[in-house]
């Protein structure tokens, strides 16, 4: 057999590697219920969501946060489809399409058993080999004669998003496949990056010393995962077009589902030296329907469309496929290509309150936009998309002071800005939006898979980071949404879940916590979330104002400054509300009223207060750019009084403590208390509000207890330990770590030229959860050291984008004191 050179075909070595026979940790579990001495605080709280859910649960309805529930773990994925704010489609790493979230939103964690590739290989005109190429077997009565179950031990997966290549070996075939997966996901592409497409190309090389025909078939059927979601007026065509620049060969799968059209299209692209053939409409649950699609490939490696005067009748139950038959001559190599459309023009949320078109729409003509156009712009668009992303990707990895982890967990863990259920929505032609909303559409993305609710802002904190830096237009969009939600009020009261107590639904002048429930109405109905009454939380308005500040320096946009300075102001003369004993400083109340929703606080916290100081110092340096005189004056000397108080309250000659309670854990070592100073020295700053050795002295000692002491530095960084060096279990959210608060204290560490512990503390994280735990494209809100996770696919692990700015401005940095020496 000759020697392959298939793999010469992958353009990168980098990415996350693993074969179909991958065992992960078996132990690990979805989060089951806070430890005995902390469950007494939860009981009430249970007991009044038990009606919510309930009462959701007889209108068939889901919660927006299911923890009842939880999604169980599936060790699976693989990189997903689909651009942004269009929906998407889960790959598993063995080539099952296994996760769909074309419902805007809402996801179906479901492997559908006839979406797949199968292979047929022919010599001297006979059949010698015929394989479904997913691991699995297919158990749906119509699949029982399909050859399926593909041997694990013959399958190697690579993934780099917005790309994955596959690789088959052929078991007593000489034959390798090779499929290359990829969606267009190109960073500042505000037209490409929001197409419902995917390609695939298979690469099929033959070892043998004689010439052999290889058809690869596409499946695809009706309907979504599950039956959750009402399809109606569901039709199969077989599509044939040709033009000047391409020619294709495909079906489309048109339906209405949850009174949305939604096509499916699958198109193979026509060469001079291959066959195309198709074949509609067969019923996946009928065993002699199913059995002679399966013949009818075996048998001459095409397929033949059924012939009916009577058009057969489609439902749920029913697939098409598409095949490409070519000649391969011995010890070469040719492809195949694909490409899948999923075209759900207009969409409605829960409560169908408005029909909203989505983005990727205004750019082609709408007359005429269909799942066959987008096939064709994919095959024309395929080969500079490749080298849009390679571009983009190059120096990261061409950069030899990288780790070859880092380099995959940057871009894989980038899945989340497409694969979170994202929003994009052209709402042009509304004249109450913003202009900037207007020009560059509305965005929207989930808190996680489970927690469903859109741009939660207190989160987003951590994840704008990759936004900012990837679709700046998008983040700005945000701010401005929020900008405008934040001097709307709804006056309409209801009961708040954590200690049952009535409030309003949204509070005059205060920061949201997230724009609503795409099972609701989102952007008209915001504040989904109800355990806390988050008017009273005293993380938001800091946030508002850093994440203003840091947008304005990476865009340089004086505008969006000057639009948005009014809000500030607002925002900050609701801080100062905050300040229960005029000490300078935003006082907690006493519970869980910040991103840590379980992990009461008392006073002045390490957490709240160095974002309050953060805040002040953005609000000083927005002041001195909008020459605001009096501002100036007025957040300077607020500014002085809150380092003062800061100072005094907290810092106990080591670290900050974690509040300024008497309790037993008031001084916990949290991991998570430079956040204000980070966001700060990702803006420019360095030591006007935090002092240097202090700020070393606080890495230092978080890295020796919340890293070593806790994992030994392989989990990363736990939120809480107490001062003598033990796990801090006052809190179930205390003894977790959170992968995004992780890597943006990696990002700080960097800042501070401590590479070396930032990312051994990063590479804890990516490896427990891509390597160990098979969470990978499902990176959770939080791990635990009970092999334990919680809320998977989860929007903070964004924040790895905070690592790559560090990095950027730790070499900027060291470049300019070069010059000064």
């Amino acid at each position: 057999m000759s020697s392959s050179n298939l793999d010469k075909l992958v353009s990168t070595k980098y990415g996350w590697h693993v074969n179909f026979d991958k065992k992960f940790d078996s132990k690990w579990k979805p989060f089951g219920r806070p430890r005995a001495r902390q469950l007494m605080e939860y009981v009430p709280l249970f007991m009044r969501y038990l009606r919510v859910w309930y009462k959701l649960k007889k209108e068939k309805r889901r919660a927006h946060m299911d923890f009842i529930n939880p999604v169980p773990l599936q060790q699976i994925y693989g990189a997903p489809i689909g651009g942004l704010g269009c929906g998407t489609i889960g790959r598993g790493f063995k080539g099952e399409f296994c996760r769909y979230q074309l419902i805007p939103g809402l996801y179906e964690f479901n492997t559908v058993e006839t979406n797949t590739f199968t292979v047929c290989i022919r010599r001297r005109h006979l059949t010698t080999y015929c394989q479904v190429l997913t691991t699995n077997r297919l158990r749906q009565k119509g699949f029982h004669t399909w050859n399926s179950a593909f041997p694990k031990e013959n399958g190697h997966y690579q993934a780099l998003y917005p790309q994955s290549w596959t690789t088959y070996d052929l078991p007593g075939q000489n034959v390798r496949l090779l499929c290359k997966q990829l969606s267009p996901f190109i960073p500042n592409d505000y037209k490409d990056s929001s197409l419902p497409v995917a390609s695939f190309v298979w690469y099929i090389e033959n070892l043998n010393d004689e010439p052999i025909e290889v058809s690869i078939m596409f499946t695809w059927q009706a309907g979504s995962a599950t039956n959750e979601f009402l399809c109606t007026d569901i039709s199969h065509e077989s599509i044939h077009v040709s033009n000047d620049d391409i020619s294709a060969t495909g079906i489309s799968i048109k339906q209405i589902i949850r009174d949305m059209n939604l096509e499916y299209c699958i198109m193979g692209k026509k060469e001079s030296d291959n066959i195309i053939t198709t074949l509609t409409n067969f019923n996946v649950n009928s065993d002699i329907e199913g059995r002679n699609v399966w013949l009818d490939l075996t048998e001459d490696g095409r397929l033949t469309e059924i012939e009916s005067e009577n058009p057969r009748i489609a439902t749920l139950n029913t697939a098409s496929c598409v095949c490409i038959t070519t000649t391969i001559e011995p010890n070469s190599i040719k492809t195949s290509e694909f490409a899948l459309a999923w075209h759900m023009p207009k969409i409605k949320f829960g409560l169908g309150q408005k029909i909203y078109p989505k983005w990727y729409t205004k750019w082609f003509d709408q007359t005429t936009l269909n799942g066959t156009v987008l096939c064709l712009h994919t095959m024309n668009n395929r080969l500079k998309w490749e080298e849009a992303i390679s571009k983009w990707q190059q120096p990261v990895l061409d950069d030899s002071s990288l780790p070859d982890w880092y380099k995959s967990a940057l871009f894989n863990e980038s899945y989340f800005v497409a694969d979170g259920g994202s929003i994009w929505l052209d709402v042009s032609d509304d004249t109450t939006l913003p202009e900037h909303v207007r020009n560059w559409g509305r965005f929207g993305y989930l808190e996680g898979h489970e927690y469903r609710m859109i741009n939660t802002y207190d989160v987003h904190f951590y994840a704008s980071f990759a936004l900012i830096q990837l679709w700046p237009q998008l983040e700005l969009s945000i701010q401005y949404d929020y900008a405008t939600s934040i001097v709307f009020e709804k006056l309409e009261s209801r009961v708040y879940l954590f200690h049952g107590q009535s409030g309003l639904w949204k509070t005059l002048n205060s920061v949201p916590h997230d724009l609503g429930d795409p099972d609701e109405e989102p952007w008209l109905f915001v504040n989904a979330y109800i355990a806390h009454d988050t008017a009273d939380w005293k993380d938001l308005g800091p946030k508002y104002i850093l994440q203003v500040y840091r947008d304005y320096i990476y865009t340089q946009n004086k505008q969006f400054l000057i639009n948005v300075w009014p809000t500030i102001k607002l925002v900050m003369d609701r801080l100062k509300t905050q300040d229960t004993d005029g000490d300078g400083l935003v006082d907690n109340g006493g519970f869980a009223d910040q991103t840590y929703d379980a992990w009461t606080v008392v006073g002045a916290s390490a957490y709240c207060g160095g974002l309050h100081i953060a805040a002040l110092r953005a609000c000083v340096e927005i002041a001195r750019i909008m020459d605001d005189t009096n501002m100036i004056d007025e957040y300077e000397v607020w500014l002085q009084l809150a380092k003062k108080s800061f100072s005094e309250k907290l810092w106990n000659g080591t670290y900050y403590n974690y509040d300024s309670s008497v309790s037993l854990h008031h001084d916990s070592i949290m991991s998570d208390q430079l956040a204000g100073f980070w966001y700060l020295r990702l803006s420019g700053h360095k030591y006007e509000d935090f002092e240097k050795d202090r700020v070393d002295s606080v890495l230092a000692t978080i890295f020796k207890m919340n890293v070593m002491e806790f994992g030994n530095g392989k989990l990363g960084a736990v939120n809480g330990m107490t001062k003598s060096g033990k796990l801090e279990i006052v809190s179930m959210q205390s003894e977790e770590v959170w992968t995004g608060v992780t890597y943006g204290l990696s990002s700080t560490m960097i800042m501070e030229n401590l590479t070396h512990e930032a990312f051994l503390t990063a590479e804890g994280i990516y490896n427990t959860c891509y390597n160990i735990a098979g969470l990978a494209f499902q990176t959770p809100e939080a791990i635990t050291r009970e092999d334990r996770f919680r809320s998977c696919g989860y929007m903070r692990a964004l924040s790895i984008w905070a690592i790559q700015k560090a990095l950027e401005l730790s070499r900027t940095e060291a470049n300019n004191n070069k010059d000064e020496v």
